[in-house]
This record gives structure tokens, C-alpha cells and sequence, in this order.
């Protein structure tokens, strides 16, 4: 009793922990649309960093957005810090929009005006081929 009671109690703490997680469904993961913005924030934590940014239409209007990207860890390993973004910079966006029509995505890449590239998201077949099994 006491083992099912353990594992009951387990597998309800790792669900809870999973609910607030959304996947790439969301998003249209076929084409990332260019946002060319501002950046008003940029949140470096778990599960996801987020970019906040503001883009100016044609008319003047202004829309802001928020993107995320891979966890802190991951984002590290690809050569982003916390300081890779800051209120004020000058950015292209690459972003895989809401489906919806929302302005939130999943952040590709960010393009820097110097020209740098962040790149937050690598899709299937980027990066080296898995080891054969």
C-alpha cells in the first residue's frame, strides 16, 4: 500500500509540474516571419527565456511581442548570456508565430544590427547527425 501510495503521489507532482508547459503545436513551426523591433525586456529563467520586443508597423502602430526561446542551459551552449540582449537594441526577429494570430512565437534567430546572429532554435535537421544505434 505504502508503494502505491509513494508512486500515486510521484507521478501527481510530475504531472502538475508538467501542465503549465505548452508545446511547438502552438506555434507555425513551417516559416519563421522577420519581426524588425525593439527590445523592451529580456527574461533569462526556466523553463524558457523570454524576449520581449516592439514592432512599428507601416501605419505606426506599435505591436509587442513576446517570443521564447530553449531553456537557460541550452541557450548557453548555442553562445547567448544574459546580457546577449538589452532594453533598447536594435533587432531582426525570426519568429514562428502564434497560429492564432497572438504576438508571441518561438524565437529562431536573432539578427543584431552588427550583423550577429543569436540563434535560439534549431529545428530538425540542423546541427550534427545523431550517433547510429
Amino acid at each position: 500500500m505504502f508503494v502505491a501510495t509513494a508512486l500515486a503521489s510521484g507521478l501527481l507532482l510530475v504531472s502538475r509540474a508538467a501542465l503549465p508547459h505548452h508545446g511547438a503545436n502552438l506555434y507555425d513551426m513551417t516559416k519563421a516571419v522577420a519581426l524588425k523591433g525593439t527590445i523592451t525586456k529580456f527574461v533569462w529563467g526556466n523553463p524558457h527565456n523570454q524576449i520581449f520586443f516592439d514592432v512599428t508597423d507601416e501605419k505606426g502602430e506599435v505591436a509587442h511581442w513576446v517570443a521564447s526561446t530553449e531553456p537557460p542551459l541550452v541557450m548557453l551552449e548555442r553562445g547567448w548570456t544574459v546580457k546577449s540582449l538589452n532594453p533598447g537594441d536594435q533587432v531582426t526577429a525570426y519568429v514562428y508565430a502564434a497560429k492564432n494570430g497572438a504576438p508571441v512565437g518561438n524565437l529562431q534567430k536573432i539578427v543584431l544590427v552588427n550583423g550577429k546572429e543569436l540563434t535560439a532554435y534549431q529545428g530538425r535537421g540542423a546541427g550534427p547527425e545523431p550517433p547510429p544505434r
